[in-house]
């Protein structure tokens, strides 16, 4: 596949046309097309993490849980959080050749058209707006659905992408849990990956003959020289011309790689901040506290962090004995091993008057032309997985007996921050997601709780599926009139990410509309810590076509043909 040292020692001062670190999806791809464009090149690609290609849990859609905490996962905890009684939580992060798509769930959700021009609006950049992304998405997609739209989608692309029905996956519950929704008045979108995300949209994943195929074996890296196992300390910054120019990468045994071109972080929206600041490129006051001489004052490196919080409540079937759940012994169709076991990801709006007044609680009044109001936007998104697990408040075996939900805020206002613990560059950084922090995201939650209740319990197709919910101790089932108090307390014990983080690198911010980190020449970073605003969509889509279009931008500053 490519030539790995594998931590072995080489020489000093090694030096290359391109410096990437980090080899996740964001790092993959971007070594992988400078390379193609250019084969001449000299590229090197630092992942501190394993080769996870030949891993034996990595191809298997149903054993992604099981690298969680895994020696491929970064496995960090957060801070105590403030606003949900001081909980701790758990933070994966792939930490291997493919990055997140190593751990993740491989679901390929765009977002919504309105989030991206979110973004171009922010910038004045119509790069980074959804049509400006498009040909990126395309370019990235090797769609395998016979009936997709080629105007919005690609076949050609190395990313190999299936809808379930289009897999062959026939789930018991399928059209009882299509109608429950449509009778809660939410629509059907037969496509929610073309702009509009809104409505009952079918899940897409990434999947290649039923298997998980990571970024790393999805784009070639044939001709790029990668190191894994290789931890990357600081960026080596120097003046040169009159400005500060990165000039290379000081690994944590010492070792230096020079650069003659650009440094790439793409390290992702944790270790990417943490290495930034270990380079004294970071606010005079968190730099000084390590004793870290300050090179670039920046004070917006780290901060900015968002992430997709959920919480999951767990059913009762009404009728186990059919089979409709991992678990149960008549769950035996080899077709529904080669995906998440879902049909639907669900994506609604909530109140605009509700809204609009959760807003008003965090920033003052606000007008009806709020970019969180007008266009409407995707605020929740919902999924029932057809299979359910918990060791401990409340256990539920996985013998079919149950079902799953996870209802998400999309569109979170609260910021977190990702400072250093130390200058040691394995110690991890100190992750304070600050989740549930304002008002407004707390009025999504709960209206998306009380939506899927509204669903479950008040429609005759969500009575049929399901008998109860089962619930942690000391608490009762959530209704759709629950109040805001019994709601926040149920967040409070089953709130958990979805590994989603953002923004800690953002556009506008730390780099610019190029991705070039301001005041540093000859740096840039790529990955998720990019993304100014969220997108109501898991990023891993958007990382893609991020990455995409990185890569022609350098294409066209440098003149690499």
């Amino acid at each position: 596949m490519s030539s790995a040292t594998n931590g072995h020692r080489e020489t000093s001062a090694d030096e290359y046309d391109y410096i990437v670190v980090g080899g996740g999806i964001a790092g993959s791809v971007l070594a992988s097309r400078l390379h193609e464009y250019n084969p001449s090149l000299s590229i090197l690609l630092v992942e501190a993490g394993k080769d996870a290609t030949t891993h034996p849990l990595v191809p298997s859609p149903l054993a992604v849980v099981l690298l969680h905490g895994s020696e491929l996962d970064w496995n960090y905890t957060t801070v105590p959080q403030k606003h949900l009684g001081g909980r701790t939580f758990y933070e994966a992060a792939g930490k291997a050749l493919g990055g997140g798509s190593v751990t993740n769930y491989g679901l390929w959700t765009r977002a919504d058209a309105v989030d991206y021009d979110a973004w171009a609006n922010l910038l004045g950049d119509s790069r980074w707006s959804y049509q400006g992304l498009l040909p990126y998405f395309r370019k990235s997609e090797q769609h395998q659905d016979p009936e997709v739209d080629l105007k919005q989608h690609g076949r050609d692309g190395p990313v190999p992408l299936c809808s379930v029905s289009s897999s062959g996956r026939n789930y018991p519950l399928r059209d009882q849990l299509k109608s429950a929704w449509i009778s809660a008045g939410v629509d059907l979108n037969l496509d929610a990956n073309s702009g509009s995300s809104l409505g009952i949209g079918e899940a897409v994943e990434c999947r290649i003959n039923g298997s998980r195929l990571i970024a790393s074996e999805a784009y070639s890296l044939k001709g790029v020289k990668v190191m894994t196992d290789t931890l990357v300390k600081r960026v080596l910054i120097k003046e040169k011309d009159g400005e500060k120019t990165a000039c290379g990468v000081e690994l944590a045994d010492g070792r230096t790689c020079l650069s003659k071109r650009e440094i790439v972080l793409s390290a992702g929206a944790y270790r990417t901040p943490q290495i930034l600041l270990l380079s004294g490129v970071g606010s005079a006051t968190e730099l000084a506290r390590h004793g870290i001489t300050q090179v670039v004052d920046a004070p917006e490196v780290g901060q900015n962090l968002y992430d997709h919080m959920g919480v999951k409540q767990f059913w009762r079937l009404r009728h186990p004995d059919t089979g409709a759940a991992v678990g149960s012994s008549k769950w035996t169709d080899p077709a529904f091993q080669t995906g998440n076991p879902l049909d639907y990801v669900v994506c609604h709006l909530v109140s605009q008057e509700g809204m609009k007044a959760a807003l008003s609680k965090d920033e003052g009044h606000v007008t009806d032309d709020h970019p969180l109001l007008k266009p409407l936007r995707c605020h929740v998104e919902t999924a029932m997985q057809y299979a359910a697990v918990s060791k401990a408040n409340p256990v539920v075996p996985l013998d079919g007996t149950h079902v799953s939900s996870h209802v998400m805020g999309m569109l979170p206002t609260s910021r977190g921050s990702v400072t250093l613990e130390s200058t040691d560059p394995a110690a991890a950084p100190i992750i304070d997601m600050n989740y549930y922090g304002t008002e407004a995201d707390r009025y999504v939650m709960r209206e998306g709780l009380r939506k899927f209740m509204d669903v479950i319990h008040n429609t005759p197709a969500g009575q049929a599926i399901i008998a109860s919910e089962t619930v942690p101790e000391g608490f009762e089932p959530l209704t759709a009139s629950s109040t805001d108090e019994q709601i926040d307390k149920r967040v409070a014990q089953a709130a958990m990410s979805t590994f989603h983080p953002a923004g800690t690198a953002a556009m506008g911010k730390v780099v610019d509309s190029e991705l070039r980190v301001f005041g540093v020449a000859g740096l840039r970073v790529c990955d998720g810590s990019v993304m100014p605003l969220p997108v109501a969509g898991h990023p891993m889509a958007a990382i893609y076509a991020i990455a995409e279009q990185a890569a022609d931008i350098m294409q066209t500053a440098r003149g690499v043909q």
